[in-house]
């Protein structure tokens, strides 16, 4: 019932916010540094806060809101002010701090003590109210994951009782869904910041008092807000380190934001708001697991998670979003290039992440869960060995030689190597010290099974991730044909579909006279026939570029230049990765002159 209330009262009232909007001017208007091509009524977030409003007074206890409810109505106020006058960013962060403050004074974790709890609540509510701010940066995206998030929120409130609480988030997500109606792509109105801030106060605030009552340990108490806001925080991350390392403000608009990425490397903009609406509902779901797991299997669930999420970061942060202008400051770019480029470093520590990983979830595995006492007692005494045991043989077998940007099987034949060594040697170890009884030798073989997975995965994560968006191609990209499926031909598939590519490149298919070869696929690509099917591909397929994958003073390469020319079509040949020009009409002119 809150849920329909909330809803309805929403959707009746973001029409006449539209209508108001265009009547006193509350219109956006396309901006450079924004993602929205047309002018967009604003402050769609009024319908939002009445919405929900409306749900708690109804269904919700005012008891369990008298801590949460004033310095919400406050954090909406203070958009509101920022929506219409512009507030400078150090007021809204005072603002948010002070409403922030109100808040933590009721929230309390158990086993922590209130000097550190403080703290950390105060970094929560204003962490995540920015977080959900910068996320609403295309149509429909704020307000859908906000509503996934308070869905699985209110889900865990149900499991554990709190009905007041589980009513208080579905009144949230009842308003955010019937804001969908008129915000998802193509989007009527945007909530404003007196929207993206009220959401995400409120969803920072009832996710705290949601995990403190219903969470199995500290940990769990932790992590599940964190799980089910994870996408927010992941693009506020991303944001913050990216702009930085490229010396720019955090605080000032852009479209360098993790959907904004996505868009450029292919996606439609429905299609990354699905994306990033499926990823809020994988980490709820992982969250939700918390109520049918230990709490030591949820966080090594979650941990492999974030890890995936790391690698995609990484991945997006290569992408070239800012003007040559603007690129990386000498001193700034010295640090990129040793964390982002080279990576040593990082693969340490991912696998210091992932060693413990694989260990205690071998023995989870081997014990269904629950572990013998003995065994339980003697593994934090041994982990510390074999975590020590497996770094050194990864380093040994050169598992930390490679650059990820161009990793491939041998980087994770030789994460394998030093996985089966640092297995073998942490074996040994233990056989020695006397701690092997305790500790499953079956537990030992799934250990090195795990890890040989996990580094093996992580080296070979962004080559998957280049396979996976090289499958899509950005909206105006040129149709290319390649003529030719030798070494050659197949190489410039790669480097026209890499998603990094300085231009890219539609591949339609490619031509070969090679009868055997027709009807198969080369890296993806079928090849559709011999090269005499160019003028009827030009024709039928809208190609407007050839790559020459064959040599040019062979009679078939010759008859290709000649067909260029009557077509005026582009040729390339060779590489062209790094060099866009390659692909262009007066290139093309130059060379066929």
């Amino acid at each position: 019932m809150p849920f329909l209330v909330s809803f309805a009262l929403t959707a009746l009232l973001t029409p006449i916010v539209i209508a108001l909007a265009r009547r006193v001017g509350w219109i956006d208007k396309p901006r450079a540094d924004r993602w929205h091509r047309k002018p967009t009524a604003l402050m769609g977030g009024i319908a939002i806060f009445l919405g929900a409003l409306a749900g708690w007074m109804a269904f919700v206890d005012r008891t369990a809101l008298d801590s949460f409810l004033v310095p919400a109505v406050a954090i909406f106020l203070l958009g509101v002010l920022d929506d219409r006058i512009g507030l400078k960013p150090h007021l809204k962060l005072i603002g948010q701090v002070a409403a922030a403050v109100w808040v933590a004074q009721a929230v309390r974790f158990e086993g922590l003590p209130p000097l550190l709890s403080l703290p950390i609540v105060m970094l929560w509510m204003v962490g995540i109210t920015n977080a959900i701010n910068l996320l609403d940066n295309m149509d429909g995206l704020a307000a859908g994951v906000s509503a996934i998030s308070g869905l699985a929120m209110a889900v865990l409130c149900a499991l554990d009782g709190d009905q007041g609480l589980a009513a208080a988030l579905l009144a949230l997500v009842g308003a955010c869904a019937g804001f969908l109606i008129y915000n998802f792509n193509p989007a009527k109105v945007f909530m404003g910041d007196c929207g993206s801030m009220f959401l995400g106060f409120s969803l920072a605030s009832l996710a705290l008092y949601g995990s403190r009552t219903g969470a199995s340990s500290l940990a769990i108490s932790l992590l599940v807000p964190v799980a089910i806001l994870a996408i927010p925080i992941f693009d506020t991350t991303l944001v913050s380190i990216v702009r930085t390392l490229h010396g720019r403000s955090i605080s000032q608009g852009g479209r360098d934001h993790s959907s904004h990425r996505l868009v450029a490397l292919g996606l439609s903009e429905r299609g990354t708001v699905l994306v990033l609406y499926g990823l809020t509902g994988l980490f709820g779901g992982v969250a939700l697991l918390s109520k049918t797991l230990a709490p030591l299997a949820v966080c090594l669930i979650a941990t492999v998670l974030f890890v995936v999420l790391l690698l995609l970061g990484i991945f997006l942060g290569f992408l070239k979003v800012y003007p040559e202008e603007a690129q990386v400051p000498p001193r700034i770019k010295a640090i990129g290039g040793t964390l982002l480029y080279k990576r040593q470093l990082l693969q340490v520590l991912l696998d210091m992440v992932l060693i413990p990983v694989a260990f205690i979830g071998a023995h989870l595995l081997r014990y269904e869960g629950a572990p013998p006492m003995a065994t339980a007692e003697v593994l934090p005494e041994v982990l510390p060995m074999v975590l020590v045991a497996k770094l050194l043989s990864m380093a040994l077998c050169r598992g930390y030689g490679g650059v990820w940007r161009h990793a491939g099987m041998d980087d994770a034949l030789r994460a394998g190597t030093g996985s089966t060594v640092g297995s073998l040697l942490s074996a040994a170890l233990l056989m020695l010290t006397g701690v092997l009884p305790p500790v499953s030798r079956a537990a030992l073989v799934i250990d090195w099974l795990l890890f040989s997975v996990l580094a093996a995965g992580v080296r070979l994560g962004y080559a998957a991730l280049v396979a996976l968006f090289a499958r899509v191609s950005p909206q105006n990209s040129p149709r290319v044909v390649i003529l030719g499926a030798g070494p050659q031909g197949l190489s410039l598939v790669q480097e026209l579909r890499h998603p990094l590519a300085l231009q890219r490149a539609e591949v339609v298919g490619i031509l070969d006279d090679d009868r055997s070869k027709h009807g198969r696929l080369a890296n993806g690509v079928p090849i559709l026939g011999p090269l005499s099917m160019l003028p009827e591909l030009i024709d039928a397929q809208g190609v407007n570029r050839c790559v020459l994958g064959v040599a040019a003073d062979t009679e078939a390469g010759r008859s290709i230049l000649a067909l260029c020319r009557e077509k005026g079509i582009a040729l390339g040949n060779g590489h062209h990765r790094d060099r866009p020009e390659a692909l262009s009409p007066s290139a093309a002119r130059q060379r066929h002159s």
